[in-house]
């Protein structure tokens, strides 16, 4: 049976560099949200009322933030992860 590449082997081998960032940066902006958490414990220690304020803004901004485009994150994410493992699964072993 011949080979095919998946999608994600032909951005990977693109000259476009754009398309090697793409993927990694949509996955950046997670981390960073979820690496957020830290400075605010240390604000939430010294300064419990202010981290309250900022925790209330941050969940009035998310709220404010339509619910198909949670539904769009979430299937770009799992729809990344799936694709990957099939691309590896069905590479040739060398």
């Amino acid at each position: 049976m011949a080979f095919s590449p998946s999608p994600l082997d032909i951005e990977d081998a693109s000259a476009d560099r754009f398309t090697s960032r793409a993927r990694p940066a949509f996955l950046y902006v997670m981390y960073a949200l979820l690496l957020g958490a830290f400075p605010m414990a240390g604000i939430a220690a010294v300064a419990p009322v202010m981290a309250a304020a900022m925790t209330r803004a941050i969940a009035a901004y998310l709220d404010a933030i339509p619910e198909p485009l949670y539904a769009l994150f979430g299937t770009g994410y799992l729809g990344y992860t799936v694709v990957r493992e099939w691309g590896k699964a069905k590479a040739p072993r060398s």
